[in-house]
């Protein structure tokens, strides 16, 4: 729920007996979220027949902080009061109750794009070298060659450069299919997206082109994944 609640406040999930999905934007139409998360990554998971579930995150995120280590979290839809049911179970139980809002009608297909730039590394160094670029800038270029990785920040308060080899032990993957891919992206909608899925993910994998998207992507144990697309800056 923090990963999507960087860029909505309100989420409407679809709820298919294959398990959830969201997929929704930002209100300025920069960056986008893809969630999934199969029935096989839930202890338990029942649906019938699909369904919308429209919700405040804001809400949800408020009582799910008060799940404890070693608590259960049961969620439920009560359709005939139009609420969602939160049952935490630990060392006693609590259930707790949140309005369901009217869902959007908005269907947002799935972006179609190909990628010269390919980038498989550890979350946490991606996350500290972006970091690192927003002391000093608000927006972070991403150059690649075939053999390495340079994102760096400039402002008039200084600039910063960060590179990436690709024998670098924090790279698991590096592929580029051009002699040269550069990019620029807002640093703050970076610095949320990627501290978001560091939370939940030790691997991130993100896949760029010359002023084109860059696409972000978290494998959320056991099954799920969490993905964010965002757009370039144009110079």
């Amino acid at each position: 729920m923090a990963a999507i609640s960087t860029l909505v406040e309100e989420a409407t999930f679809d709820v298919t007996p294959e398990g959830l999905t969201l997929r929704a934007m930002d209100p300025s139409h920069v960056a986008m979220v893809d969630f999934q998360y199969p029935k096989g990554s839930f202890q338990e998971y029942v649906c019938s027949e699909p369904s919308k579930l429209c919700i405040d995150i804001a809400d949800v995120l408020k009582l799910m902080r008060r799940l404890e280590l070693g608590e259960t979290l049961e969620l439920s839809l009560d359709t005939q009061t139009g609420h969602l049911i939160m049952k935490l179970t630990g060392k006693y139980a609590r259930r707790f109750s949140v309005p369901i809002l009217q869902p959007t009608t908005t269907e947002i297909p799935t972006p179609k794009l190909a990628f010269d730039v390919t980038i498989k590394m550890d979350a946490d160094c991606l996350n500290d070298a972006v970091t690192d670029i927003g002391t000093v800038s608000d927006q972070a270029r991403f150059e690649a060659t075939p053999e390495k990785l340079v994102m760096t920040g400039l402002s008039e308060t200084g600039n910063v450069v960060v590179e990436f080899e690709k024998t670098n032990q924090a790279i698991l993957e590096f592929q580029v299919r051009s002699e040269q891919v550069k990019a620029l992206y807002g640093v703050s909608f970076l610095q949320d997206m990627i501290k978001a899925g560091t939370a939940s993910s030790k691997i991130s994998t993100f896949e760029f082109s010359t002023d084109k998207p860059i696409k972000i992507d978290f494998e959320l144990p056991p099954q799920g994944r969490l993905t964010y697309y965002l757009a370039p800056r144009l110079e």
